[in-house]
């Protein structure tokens, strides 16, 4: 007999990201020095052109190119130098026919001229002979204002993710203050009776705490915040003071561990003992991590990993970070790049089945090697490049076939 409600991959994500079980993040206000990485709650506009006035991408003289027309190195055009422009301040001369007027990269334009020629192709004999050996195209070395932004123009739909070069246009349009997502605030439990943390000696039969870490670097991989984070017993009623708890100060809560059927696996019936908890699914046609369990208390999502890391990580991947992102308005894209199989790889259909791999390349393809072993070895993580989905309807890949390959870490050359 079936102890599990299994879903199918495609209904669990289907159950996981409906309207109903979304939440809706509120808005903050940060300065633009604390907001690389966070999520724009409104689309951004520039609030003046960049650049603010027409500017000179070179040193050298601003020019009316119709004065230099066929200059060449041995008939130079002959010019009368006037005056310069001076970096952060107005060009207030005019350039006039046989004119040329210094301006220093970055500097502003002169009012009448539409060319820059660079300082490498001119030479001054006096204070009143300039000669330019080189002609130039009309509005050659000069950026016109607005040409990299217009007043008005988008400079980040709502839901963006704010990137360092971001931070760079929002100051240079004046922006101070940006209104972000707040970070959805997540508590972490990891349950189990052989548990401890990290700065334990650990005694036969004991663990320290894989998955409570690894799972709050994901969560703040993907624009989180870690609010609490707990060890948990075996005991029915730690679970429930510490789901209660859970629940009370965050936006969603991830167990691992516990969400099997066995004695001491207690999370299905603590969610279950609240008057608003309830479960969504226990069981999922995946491999690894068929036990998971996904409910809701107080209105909030509570995801019940398994206690294996591998697998842990797995259906934090395809479930809970792409919860995660619903919640921020962001798509659930990953980076996924083609590869070739080293080896055949065997899998039992009826199931979507997961594994980690590691990835090279040789002579610009890349080659996708699984990497075997159980879902309880936290080595498949650390040595993975990404992983392999194999479909419940395939019985496995085939060396040399082309597969896609989602990425976990950055690919190395």
């Amino acid at each position: 007999m079936n102890i599990f409600n299994m879903k199918s991959l495609h209904d669990a994500k289907a159950i996981v990201l409906s309207k109903d079980n979304t939440i809706e993040l509120k808005s903050e206000s940060v300065h633009l020095l604390n907001s690389h990485g966070r999520i724009v709650s409104e689309t951004l506009y520039a609030q003046v052109d960049i650049p603010a006035f027409n500017r000179s991408t070179v040193d050298g003289y601003a020019v009316k190119v119709k004065d230099i027309l066929g200059a060449s190195d041995s008939i130079p055009s002959i010019l009368t130098p006037k005056s310069e422009v001076l970096m952060g301040e107005a060009a207030t001369m005019v350039c006039h026919l046989g004119e040329a007027v210094y301006v220093p990269t970055g500097g502003m334009l002169p009012e009448g001229a539409d060319g820059m020629v660079m300082i490498e192709h001119t030479e001054l004999l006096d204070q009143q002979t300039l000669l330019i050996k080189k002609p130039i195209a009309y509005g050659e070395n000069i950026t016109y204002k607005g040409d990299d932004l217009k007043e008005k123009d988008v400079i980040l739909e709502k839901g963006e993710k704010i990137s360092a070069y971001d931070m760079g246009i929002l100051a240079g349009v004046g922006f101070g203050q940006v209104k972000v997502l707040s970070k959805i605030k997540v508590a972490i439990l990891s349950t189990g009776d052989e548990i401890i943390d990290y700065d334990q000696v650990p005694n036969p039969g004991q663990i320290r705490d894989i998955n409570g870490y690894t799972l709050s670097g994901a969560v703040m991989a993907c624009g989180g915040e870690v609010v609490y984070k707990a060890l948990i017993k075996d005991d029915f009623e730690a679970l429930r003071a510490a789901l209660e708890h859970s629940a009370q100060i965050s936006d969603l809560v991830i167990l691992s561990g516990g969400s099997s059927v066995g004695t001491c696996d207690y999370t299905k019936s603590a969610i279950e003992s609240f008057e608003t908890g309830e479960i969504l699914m226990h069981g999922i046609s995946v491999k690894p991590g068929k036990p998971t369990i996904v409910g809701k208390l107080e209105g909030k999502m509570v995801f019940g990993l398994p206690g294996h890391p591998a697998a842990s990580a797995i259906i934090f991947e395809i479930l809970v970070k792409p919860y995660i992102r619903s919640s921020q308005m962001r798509p659930s894209n990953d980076f996924k790049v083609r590869a070739i199989m080293t080896t055949n790889l065997h899998a039992a259909p009826g199931k979507d089945t997961f594994v980690m791999t590691v990835l090279h390349r040789e002579e610009g393809i890349y080659y996708a090697t699984p990497i075997q072993g159980k879902s309880g070895l936290m080595t498949l993580l650390t040595k993975a490049t990404g992983y392999i989905q194999i479909a419940s309807e395939q019985e496995g890949l085939y060396k040399g076939q082309e597969v896609e390959v989602t990425l976990i870490k950055e690919v190395s050359s």
